[in-house]
């Protein structure tokens, strides 16, 4: 359940109905959510689960404190579309105000609004430790314990607030919550009011604390508050305050003090508040936004570090088609847990200073150790500084850490070229964020600004980053702390549980050692060190087994030299696996009660994203503008030089594109404006982000254009042109004898062979086939349907290719019965022929080699028994002639009118006296000796020859006149080569869906799935044997729903090639390198490799390593030099006696952790900790969750 769906499920029609009908109380219970963070069912009960992206809430026109009023609830409905900022009228004054009338003791006074959760507590319905209160509240018959933290300072900030203000207590939490938290955290009365979640109005999904429906003066009110949009329709009288969690070192609210004490004196906070904001000055700060606008202050009685944190981080300005939106600044990870006070600004500033500081100490240049071969290189960062990962490492990644992959690759033709990802764990410091931030953009830099720049989010990562580790990434619990345990071969005391999952991209992570984890539709690999026990899901699949086994097998040969024994449980026969069971029973102990349901595995990639927006990124005066220049299909030229763009495809991906002649503060700031962006558009924090320089675009962003050229390139082998374009290239002539002997060369060219095999052609006539007179191969009717049988020899095999030519006008039911019969040929090969949908006008080379130069395709018409059988009007007929020679040449026939012609080619005119052949002046020689040869099919009469500018009369009254006809006679290229890419078709999930594999190779083809390879002249389907029928079914659609939704405009009538497992032509295997023809006939499967590990004496051995693993529960001695058993930390914190391994003695959890463990959880080494007082280590213990 996302987000956005916790929101509509907690404010359901009858809430809204009662927070309506209640706005005059005070004080009664009721049920919504303020702040959204976590997805426990208990979040609706109090406020502080929140999460500031869920907000996009556009406030009402700031410059005219009349219209800062909201509208009445009642139309509080639909959110506004994100191009537009709507004028809210102004509403009907409530019937009661909120507060009552002002005090005795509090006349004159201004008033102070100040908010509960993330305020002043942090509340949890988890235990916590040093939990302040415990507060019981009742949730539908149940009472619930919600465990209370104070904010540092809370009790000296409120007596403070009480001396100078009236205090009112504002908070969207129910009153069965934050009443009795109230009555314990104000022990001395300051809040003269308390104001719950029936006070708020309902304000497009958000709770906003009306200000003007207090009842008093709003020029003596303001607002302490963490979230922005609780104070969004009174902003001017907000002091933002930042969102606290469980930081015992936080002084903000004593920072604020100060401050307060100035807002008390003044008759108008506005005037100093407004005279705040307009002595701010930009202090341009390298962050996680473009150029974002930080604010300085120079009041006596404020420092600046305490006001800039009170203006300017709560709120950013981002123009947007002329435009203003507001932004709130993230408050929480994607995995719930709140991210560190510090903006994202400044965190990265903050990381700034102390990466300057560091490469000031005298450090060594961080990228010594940078190498330029092929290959992949990971560093960590580790104290601000990048630490290269050991090759046993990659794909090991800690959850607390973040990475630096550098992976550089050979181009055919074209040098190197070099990707930069860097990857964000989910539980990884903004320090280490921003650090490695600052390091990838320094990273490309030092090797020439060409690698393209990637942002990676553990769960998210783009297929590109996943291509590099074939066997499966792997999330560990933890961070830089231990994050080398893993290159140690010779270490054998671990015990973890590894999740495994995805049957394309496969991840494992390390979860809780215990059944509990388990379900029925994924794999578990139980890691012992000198044993790893496969546990099969029996609702997995053989492709998710094939990938488990492989990752086992990686582990162990990488991770432990070779040296650890694996073994295969299949879960649904466990029986026929005692002795693997009872290792997993010594580990897990006894399963009790049935498996969990099996969680949905990879989502599936969309086909892809027809909105693909450009923008053009700059800044104006601090403030990021985003200026939208095109949608779909987007061409080069839009592009300049001397400017950034953002190419946004509905924020699935957000590509940046620096021009050559961009500023350097521009080209620098790339990345930070992709995230600002990106924040902008309130889109996930895990959107794929490149960053790409001119010259440096990947293949991706290349295919996101109609057309791209590479400036200097060099045109490939088999340029062609197409019909009705003007300009074309002369065709590269090659030996086709090398086409079998490189299969690469035939993928190029689009060409199995010479074209010199045999040829068969039925026409569908009345629904069925009938075979054509062989004296009129070559010929096509626009108004039919034909298959055409080729058969050629490759390794001294037969291999066929079965065309099926579609022509313009045919029936529906031709073309159905096409496709039918087409199926039925198939059978009568044994599935072996290629099947290729070739649609009229749109032949593949091959297809025109065949007929040798004499291919005619006449317009219409159905069933003409002579190449030269009239229309049934008769009159003129023109048809143009293409191609340089006999295979690429064909004849199209085209309307008899001027306009048809084409300077650049040659034509026939047929009329009922006189054949007239004419030549374009930007024809070639060959083309002329090509068109009076194909013109001998068309006619046997003579023919009168016509140059281009000296036609006589005759012909153009045959034409019907004069007329204005392509006249352009430049040369342009065609299309230039495009990378192929490579997609998953499958049905796993209940809906056809394909997930692109990046870097693919023969290996990633699924013998149990459809795939498609897109090699952007024609598009292949390689079905694997065991693909069921609706996903064989469905490829031939969803390939032409691909073409259809391309954003790049691509021709939907591009040939489609089904190609078949075990009879691919060279035509496709030519995309793969080393492609393996014996690949399915020799291969392991995956029983055959599950045999071979689980053999006897595998067993045997797992058997005796057996005893290494069981817990015995004895201490673990420092002295005896770490030999005993150690644990993850997650198996032993916060567990009751019941929940941990079997044998851990829970009174000395700590004799299980390993040395650096202990160090980091209690503070002090093992021989200091054991010279402490029982009562001060039982302290030590308790505060670490270890008792």
């Amino acid at each position: 359940m996302d987000n956005t769906s916790i929101i509509t499920q907690v404010a359901n029609p009858k809430e809204e109905e009662s927070i309506a009908s209640s706005q005059d109380k005070v004080s009664q219970s009721n049920s919504s959510l303020k702040k959204h963070r976590g997805r426990s069912i208990f979040s609706p009960f109090f406020c502080c689960f929140r999460n500031y992206n869920d907000y996009h809430v556009e406030p009402p026109p700031s410059n005219n404190k009349t219209l800062c009023l909201p509208p009445p609830p009642e139309e509080n409905g639909s959110p506004p579309k994100c191009d537009q900022v709507q004028v809210i009228p102004i509403p009907s004054p409530p019937a009661k105000f909120l507060l009552p009338e002002v005090s005795i003791a509090d006349y004159g006074r201004n008033c102070v609004v100040i908010d509960l959760d993330e305020t002043l507590v942090h509340s949890s319905f988890k235990p916590i430790n040093n939990a302040d209160f415990i507060v019981p509240v009742e949730i539908d018959g149940t009472v619930h314990q919600v465990y209370v933290l104070k904010r540092p300072h809370v009790d000296e900030f409120l007596l403070k607030m009480g001396e100078l203000f009236e205090c009112v207590l504002f908070t969207a939490s129910l009153a069965k919550y934050a009443d009795p938290v109230a009555d314990l955290l104000d022990q001395w009365g300051v809040f003269r009011a308390r104001l719950f979640r029936e006070s708020c109005v309902f304000h497009r999904g958000n709770y906003v604390k009306d200000l003007s429906r207090l009842g008093r003066e709003l020029g003596k009110v303001m607002i302490i508050d963490n979230s922005p949009a609780s104070y969004i329709f009174h902003p001017e009288n907000a002091v933002p305050v930042q969102s606290w969690f469980d930081d015992m070192a936080d002084t903000e609210l004593l920072d604020l003090i100060p401050l307060f004490e100035g807002l008390s004196k003044e008759e108008d906070i506005y005037s100093l508040l407004q005279s705040l904001r307009n002595s701010l000055q930009l202090d341009s700060v390298q962050s996680h936004w473009s150029h974002d606008s930080r604010f300085h202050f120079s009041l006596p009685a404020v420092s600046q570090c305490q006001l800039k944190r009170y203006v300017g981080t709560e709120v950013h300005r981002v123009a947007w088609n002329d435009h203003i939106f507001i932004m709130e600044p993230r408050s929480e990870s994607k995995n719930g847990k709140p991210w560190p006070k510090e903006t994202a600004g400044h965190s990265l500033h903050r990381t700034q200073h102390k990466f300057s500081r560091m490469m000031s100490d005298g450090n060594q240049d961080p990228f010594k150790s940078v190498g330029r071969k092929p290959g992949l290189q990971i560093w960590t960062i580790n104290n601000m500084q990048m630490v290269p990962v050991p090759a046993q490492g990659f794909g090991n990644f800690f959850e607390g850490d973040c990475y630096i992959i550098l992976h550089v690759s050979e181009r055919k033709g074209s040098g190197q070229s070099a990707d930069i990802h860097y990857w964000i764990g989910n539980s990884s410091s903004q320090d280490e964020q921003g650090a490695a931030a600052i390091y990838v953009t320094q990273l490309d830099e030092f090797l020439g600004g060409s690698p393209v720049q990637h942002r990676e989010v553990q769960g998210s990562e783009s297929p590109r980053f996943r291509s590099y580790f074939k066997n499966g990434l792997i999330y560990k619990k933890g961070g830089v702390a231990s994050g080398f345990h893993h290159v140690d071969t010779n270490a054998y005391n671990i015990l973890r549980l590894l999740h495994v999952k995805g049957r394309k991209h496969v991840t494992a992570t390390e979860v809780e050692v215990s059944w509990n984890s388990f379900n029925n539709g994924d794999i578990f690999l139980l890691d012992m060190g000198r044993a790893i026990v496969q546990w099969n899901g029996p609702k997995s699949n053989t492709r998710e087994k094939l990938k488990a086994v492989l990752l086992a097998q990686d582990i162990r040969d990488r991770e432990r030299g070779g040296r650890t024994q694996i073994g295969v449980v299949e879960g649904g026969d466990e029986r026929d696996s005692p002795e693997l069971m009872k290792v997993m029973a010594a580990v897990l102990g006894q399963r009790t009660g049935p498996l969990k349901e099996a969680v949905a595995d990879d989502k599936p990639d969309k086909v892809q994203n027809t909105n693909v927006r450009l923008y053009h990124v700059f800044d104006n005066s601090g403030n990021l503008v985003v200026q939208e220049v095109a949608t779909q299909p987007l061409t080069q030229d839009l592009l300049h030089s001397s400017d950034c763009y953002i190419v946004d495809q509905s924020g699935s991906s957000v590509m940046v594109w620096k021009g050559k002649q961009a500023s350097k503060e521009e080209r620098h700031e790339a990345l930070n404006r992709a995230l600002g962006y990106i924040k902008a558009k309130n889109y996930p924090s895990s959107t794929t982000v490149e960053v790409m320089s001119e010259g440096g675009e990947s293949a991706m962003f290349k295919y996101l254009f109609k057309s791209w050229s590479d400036k200097g390139q060099t045109q490939g082998l088999g340029t062609t042109y197409s019909m009705g374009k003007i300009a074309k290239v002369d065709q590269v002539k090659f030996d086709v004898m090398e086409l079998q002997a490189r299969p690469e060369l035939a993928a190029q060219q689009r060409m199995v062979d010479d074209a010199s095999g045999e040829v068969k052609v039925w026409r569908i006539e009345n629904l069925e086939l009938a075979e054509v007179n062989p004296s009129t191969y070559g010929q096509f009717y626009g108004g039919d349907c034909y298959l055409v049988l080729y058969t050629y020899r490759r390794s001294n095999q037969q291999q066929y290719i079965l065309y099926m030519w579609q022509g313009r006008h045919a029936t529906n039911d031709e073309i159905t019965a096409c496709a039918y019969q087409a199926l039925d040929v198939d059978n009568k090969y044994n599935g072996a022929p290629v099947q290729v949908r070739v649609v009229m006008g749109k032949e593949p080379r091959h297809f025109l080699a065949i007929f040798k130069g004499k291919l005619v395709i006449f317009a219409g018409g159905t069933g003409r028994p002579g190449v030269v059988n009239p229309d049934p009007d008769p009159g003129a007929r023109l048809f143009q002639l293409r191609g340089t020679n006999e295979l690429n040449t064909k004849a199209t026939e085209m309307q008899a009118r001027a306009s048809s012609l084409n300077t650049n080619d040659v034509f026939l005119l047929r009329t009922d006296h006189l054949c007239y052949l004419w030549y374009g002046k930007g024809c070639s020689g060959d083309e002329r000796v090509m068109g009076r040869a194909v013109s001998d099919v068309l006619s046997k009469q003579d023919k009168q020859v016509v140059m281009e500018g000296q036609e006589p009369a005759e012909f153009w009254v045959a034409l019907g006149g004069k007329a204005p006809y392509a006249s352009d006679k430049r040369l342009q290229k065609e299309e230039p080569p495009h990378s192929p890419r490579l997609f998953e078709c499958s049905n796993q999930t209940g809906q056809f869906r394909m997930t692109e594999v990046d870097d693919f190779a023969q290996s990633d083809l699924d013998e149990e799935d459809v795939m498609l390879l897109d090699t952007w002249e024609e598009i292949f389907l390689w079905v694997g044997n065991s693909a069921n029928q609706h996903e064989t079914k469905e490829a031939w659609t969803c390939a032409q729903e691909y073409l259809r939704t391309h954003p790049a405009g691509r021709d939907p009538d591009t040939p489609v090639i089904c190609v078949k497992q075990g009879s691919e032509p060279s035509t496709f295997t030519g995309w793969y390198n080393a492609w393996d023809p014996h690949k399915w006939s020799g291969g392991n499967s995956y029983e055959e490799m599950k045999k071979k590990m689980s053999d006897a004496a595998s067993l045997s051995q797992i058997s005796v390593d057996q005893t290494n693993t069981y817990l015995t529960g004895g201490n673990v001695s420092p002295s005896a030099g770490g030999s005993g058993t150690f644990l993850n930390p997650e198996l032993l914190i916060d567990k009751s006696p019941s929940e941990l391994p079997h044998g851990v003695d829970p009174g000395q959890r700590e004799d299980y952790l390993s040395d650096v463990d202990f160090e980091n959880l209690l503070g002090t080494g093992r021989s200091d900790f054991r010279r402490l007082p029982k009562w001060r280590q039982s302290d030590l213990k308790k505060k670490a969750g270890l008792l």
